[in-house]
């Protein structure tokens, strides 16, 4: 037993695993970009409307237009990070995409807009691909290090958001272009952060030629697209919750905060334990399936809060929202380790492409689905989006499970 207070040895473990494999320097990249991400996601879509003037229908009709176009860039900028190395792609697109943020401040009409938006959605895309190819290059426990990244992005958004307070409050132009060039700047110290990881173990000239291994792998893009459907479950906390809890119960509206305060926090300090059981492909399908149970039940409750009153209804949708979040934290480890141990160890930049692509299409069909089957035909409809989910995770152990383990030998270092 270690003398060592709990927290520090966590901290020492997480040092020494980090020894080497220049993780400690994609955390540091992770937690300035979510920083800036926060600050952007608070007060990006009130400029654009109440500064520039841009209908807000039209700010989303180029939101999903974007979104759309970056799924299907995603599978052009994998291969890109196997013939090139993932490192120099994240970098140069971070760079890029740091220019493409800051033209967010030249912004004076939709066409501006909507061209600015798309280019810095696509490259925001391409940067994630070749940061995702890089964790695969050099950490041995990807889902792990991926679970001590998303909670470093959780308390990197959380910072930007209070920050953010600031010129929400003064809600002025000048405000408002001190948040966007200052993300733009924190994006490129991000790039810095990774220019400075150790190259490959694997040489990137030594790997054969791949053509398009991923999109030919079946069973790679049946779990990415079911992993995407997952991905449903953000629209749930972001779009459904705050919705129904303002519209549909008789709960206070404040307690919208303390729900995404519960979600933030509980990622924050538990998405590494939760990705525990999901270091094995046979792991993250188990864990996948208790995911698809978890969020199955949390929305059931959801959808049982429309039909109480006073305290029960806060309760029912503080219940809800932890079962959400551990179905999320469950997910989201078993959806890591599934897109890197399912990959051909050749050419993870183009795998890491397509299960961005796949990943798209529950960020698609989430709003849609949350404010058509949920809040149109109440508990039922949320009964329906839960019993998605369950079958779902249910399915993922089916097609993640055929062919044993994994379809790919690993290639060694001093093979090539």
């Amino acid at each position: 037993m270690t003398d060592e207070p709990a927290p520090r040895a966590r901290l020492a473990a997480l040092r020494r695993e980090l020894a080497g494999s220049g993780g400690g320097y994609l955390l540091g990249a992770t937690l300035a970009q979510s920083a800036g991400q926060g600050a952007a996601m608070a007060c990006n879509a009130v400029f654009f409307v109440r500064v520039v003037g841009l209908a807000p229908s039209a700010v989303g009709t180029v939101q999903s237009a974007a979104a759309l176009t970056s799924m299907a860039l995603a599978v052009v900028v994998g291969p890109l990070a196997d013939r090139y190395g993932a490192r120099p792609v994240a970098v140069r697109l971070g760079l890029a995409l740091a220019g493409a943020v800051a033209a967010y401040a030249l912004v004076a009409d939709l066409a501006g807009f909507a061209v600015v938006h798309l280019l810095v959605a696509s490259l925001r895309t391409g940067r994630q691909i070749g940061e995702s190819a890089l964790i695969a290059d050099l950490v041995d426990a990807r889902a792990k290090f991926r679970a001590y990244q998303r909670s470093v992005q959780n308390i990197g958004i959380s910072l930007g958001t209070v920050a953010a307070a600031v010129p929400l409050y003064l809600d002025t132009r000048p405000a408002y272009l001190v948040v966007m060039l200052g993300n733009a700047v924190v994006i490129a110290v991000a790039a810095l952060l990774v220019r400075a990881v150790p190259g490959p173990r694997v040489p990137v000239r030594s790997r054969a030629r791949t053509g398009r291994l991923a999109l030919r792998d079946r069973r790679y893009v049946a779990v990415g697209l079911l992993c995407g459907l997952m991905e449903v479950r953000d629209s749930v906390l972001t779009v459904g919750l705050p919705l129904w809890v303002t519209a549909h119960t008789d709960a206070p509206r404040p307690l919208v905060s303390a729900l995404l305060f519960v979600n933030t926090a509980m990622v924050i300090a538990l998405q590494v334990r939760a990705s525990a059981g999901a270091a094995t492909v046979r792991g993250a399908t188990r864990v996948m399936r208790a995911g698809g149970f978890a969020l199955a039940a949390s929305c059931a409750v959801f959808g049982l809060a429309g039909g109480t009153g006073g305290g029960w209804t806060v309760a029912l949708l503080v219940a809800g929202a932890v079962a959400l979040t551990l179905g999320e934290m469950w997910t989201s480890a078993s959806s890591w380790t599934l897109s890197y141990d399912l990959a051909d160890p050749r050419a993870h930049g183009q795998y890491q492409g397509v299960f961005e692509m796949t990943s798209g299409i529950g960020v698609l069909a989430g709003p849609i689905l949350c404010t058509t089957v949920a809040l149109s035909h109440g508990f039922w409809g949320w009964a329906g989006i839960g019993a998605g989910f369950a079958v779902v995770g249910l399915a993922v152990r089916r097609v993640a499970g055929r062919g044993g383990p994994g379809v790919h030998q690993p290639v060694r270092a001093e093979a090539v």
